[in-house]
């Protein structure tokens, strides 16, 4: 790590307690060589960045993932604390759930099935590919300097399938047909219950999740760890009033049924609201709704009480119901939360195109648990640097720019090239630094190039 800023290096040491000191040093050179890659993040690839190419010891880099003993939940946790020190005191921690797909073949893959490909699916073509289903956990946060909401990766787990494909031949998946099949939303209940163990007791949390994760048991178990949730809703959902305490006998958990949103989108006799709101453009957007607070009941489920906002469709967009376990918010903060669930989308963009998921080719069980979590976190790592090396310079982050692309505010790639910038410095200025014939205006311009993604 000698030819690393110390910036960097401090960023690094936060993790240091998860390994020994052989491995601790194996995963800086690696994290290194991954910054610098432009192309596969195949092990032998980083190797070659880091001038490795006639290493005869090349298998211990491959056991970094394969075999050394290191926690990728540990390493989450301390990412996750890190995160969350960005914030302002008190403030609320917003954190979005998702799922993404990535994209693999072969027999000996972990947890291999049959996905549906959120990007290249529409409502009336269906897209299905073969691949590993993982579930993110982001931090919203605004960076300094960044007006918008950047969504910050911590936790990453892989969800086996209720069945794996039958031409699968690991081990593990053959074993599993016996077992009790987990579902996405009990993983997502886990994942809750240890994020409120992470932050404590005190800490505010809100999750933001799209209509996949809008169910009974991952709404009752918010309820239950002080978290809040904010989703989508299904149009035909059953909500009811709130029970009126009667002189004698029980009381009811529920009272009358309430119209479903579809009936309420019919009914002449309902007045409709407006409002301004930021859409997901950046943009202000005129929209009409009608809100309200209801149990949503299925038989034998706990009634989880709701505020829900009804959004009417327009320009061609269909009516949406969003809702919160929080009574007292009012619906321009509900819609505002749900709205900042959409850069976790963008995050996956950004670690596809930047960061090479997707391309790497480990196989063994150990290294598929590893290696994605990996890359996904490194999206959040190289932020962290990003803003220690701003601090230590005291300069800001270049926008790349082009007459077909121009933009006014910094995206994850100029982050990036602003932090392959600095090692890339570190690495060559002391060998021709001081020779200004050699350190021209043509060198530096390479180094740029070098640098840009």
């Amino acid at each position: 790590m000698s030819n690393l800023p110390s910036p960097i290096i401090s960023v690094l040491s936060n993790f240091a307690p998860l390994f020994s000191k052989p491995t601790h040093q194996k995963f800086s050179q690696l994290f290194q060589a991954h910054i610098l890659c432009k192309g596969l993040r195949t092990v032998t690839e980083l190797l070659k960045r880091l001038g490795l190419r006639e290493a005869k010891n090349f298998s211990i880099y491959h056991d970094f993932f394969n075999k050394n003993k290191w926690s990728p939940l540990i390493g989450a946790k301390i990412l996750f604390l890190k995160l969350i020190s960005l914030l302002p005191e008190n403030k609320n921690i917003q954190i979005a759930l998702d799922t993404t797909v990535e994209r693999r073949k072969g027999p000996k893959i972990k947890s291999l099935n049959i996905q549906r490909d959120a990007v290249r699916s529409t409502k009336s073509r269906k897209v299905l590919v073969p691949g590993l289903l993982w579930l993110v956990c982001t931090i919203q946060i605004k960076l300094p300097g960044s007006n918008k909401i950047w969504a910050l990766p911590f936790l990453s787990i892989l969800i086996p399938p209720e069945r794996p494909l039958s031409s699968s031949k690991n081990k593990k998946d053959i074993k599993r047909k016996s077992k009790k099949h987990k579902t996405l939303n009990e993983w997502a209940c886990q994942v809750i219950k240890l994020i409120r163990r992470w932050a404590g007791e005190d800490k505010k949390i809100s999750i933001i999740a799209d209509s996949a994760f809008a169910t009974y048991i991952l709404a009752n178990t918010c309820v239950d760890h002080k978290i809040n949730l904010t989703s989508r809703m299904r149009l035909d959902a059953r909500t009811f009033k709130f029970p009126v305490a009667n002189k004698k006998g029980r009381i009811n958990l529920v009272g009358p049924r309430m119209p479903t949103f579809n009936e309420m989108l019919m009914d002449p006799c309902l007045k409709w609201q407006k409002t301004k709101i930021h859409w997901y453009n950046g943009k202000k957007k005129t929209i009409e709704f009608i809100a309200g607070t209801s149990l949503w009941y299925g038989y034998g489920i706990r009634p989880v009480p709701i505020k829900w906002v009804l959004i009417k469709g327009s320009d061609n967009s269909e009516p949406t119901v969003i809702f919160t376990l929080d009574l007292e918010s009012s619906p321009e903060i509900i819609l505002s939360e749900y709205i900042n669930r959409w850069p976790i989308e963008v995050t996956f963009e950004e670690i596809r195109r930047h960061l090479g998921m997707e391309t790497q080719r480990q196989w063994s069980d150990q290294a598929i648990d590893r290696e994605t979590p990996c890359i996904i976190a490194s999206f959040s790592i190289i932020i962290l640097m990003a803003l220690e090396l701003q601090k230590e310079n005291d300069d800001k982050i270049a926008i790349q720019t082009s007459s077909w692309y121009p933009k006014k505010q910094i995206t994850f790639s100029d982050a990036l090239a602003y932090v392959r910038r600095h090692i890339l410095e570190e690495k060559y200025f002391p060998q021709f630094g001081q020779n200004e014939e050699i350190w021209s205006k043509e060198f530096v311009e390479i180094i740029n190039q070098m640098s840009a993604a």
